[in-house]
């Protein structure tokens, strides 16, 4: 009996080996933030997707802090995580800690923001957004919107981080590039906060009124707050054409409204599970690309009706 009470252990652990749960991986996964429109859901789908796999993730919060996020990679690091998934708010930081963590033979790869070409030595990947191509395509759908002339504000992320530094320099870079004669009044940062960009674009309102002929927003979050200061100061007056990134619910009903011109999409659900796969990739000793982007799509009132929300 106890022979083959023995074979059946045995026999069970091979199956579950078979499966990939001989070993439960630890993934330590450092996010922008717990509570945010848009990592959030991010967040949701990266961890539901671990469960799947059968891999344990390790969550921490920067809450959009950057000494935050280097010391939990630090802490990372000392739990002797298997693998490590940071989702970077500076483009250089990290580089130090991401460092440790390649001595230390932890896997590290990068979610949703990308860093400065100082840290590819440190990283096996970078999923996500192409960041600078979303500022091309926002470029090229304002230029569309104004007819290539105008004067326009541009409501930024955070600063230093790469994402805004990438949406901010494709936008500028391509409007350029298309020979625009769109006149930049001016930036400003409002770290992809609906109330930050509110109290800023009253500010803006106040400084250039009419001047304003249309809106570069970072994302949707920031681009609400310019659309709720603009009912503020003119109401009953249309709102200049804006352009947003991420695809929310929000903005969709917005371009169909007429408050906003256009949005691009990209999935907060593909940004997480990409990442996460990826990962499960790393850790079964697969080659993985160096850059995974997801899709884009650019919405406007041509194809709103026919495209789903990213969230």
């Amino acid at each position: 009996m106890t022979t083959r009470k023995t074979a059946l252990l045995i026999s069970a652990m091979a199956l579950l080996a078979s499966a990939g749960w001989a070993e439960a991986k630890t993934v330590c996964y450092v996010t922008a933030a717990d509570s945010h429109a848009y990592a959030t859901p991010a967040n949701k789908a990266l961890e539901a997707r671990a469960k799947e796999l059968g891999i344990e993730v390790l969550g921490l919060s920067q809450n959009f802090d950057v000494q935050t996020g280097t010391e939990q990679l630090n802490t990372c690091i000392a739990r002797k995580a298997d693998g490590i998934i940071l989702w970077p708010l500076d483009p250089q930081a990290y580089i130090p800690a991401l460092a440790r963590a390649q001595q230390a033979n932890i896997p590290a790869i990068l979610i949703n923001s990308p860093m400065s070409d100082q840290a590819k030595p440190f990283i096996k990947s970078f999923t996500g957004p192409d960041v600078y191509e979303e500022g091309k395509m926002a470029a090229d759908s304002l230029n569309t919107a104004l007819k290539g002339e105008g004067a326009v504000i541009v409501i930024a992320g955070q600063a230093g981080n790469g994402t805004t530094i990438g949406r901010v320099g494709g936008f500028v870079d391509h409007l350029k590039k298309l020979g625009s004669k769109i006149e930049v009044l001016d930036t400003v940062n409002a770290d992809f906060d609906q109330q930050k960009a509110l109290v800023a674009s009253r500010d803006l309102i106040t400084r250039f009124g009419d001047k304003i002929n249309g809106v570069y927003a970072n994302d949707d979050t920031m681009a609400r707050g310019f659309i709720d200061a603009w009912k503020e100061a003119n109401p009953g007056k249309p709102t200049p054409p804006i352009v947003g990134i991420n695809g929310q619910k929000d903005a969709f009903e917005s371009i169909k409204s007429g408050e906003m011109y256009s949005t691009i999409v990209q999935s907060p659900d593909e940004d997480g599970k990409l990442a996460i796969n990826t990962m499960a990739e790393i850790l079964d000793g697969k080659d993985v690309k160096d850059r995974i982007p997801i899709p884009l799509t650019v919405v406007t009132k041509e194809n709103v009706e026919t495209t789903k929300p990213a969230f």
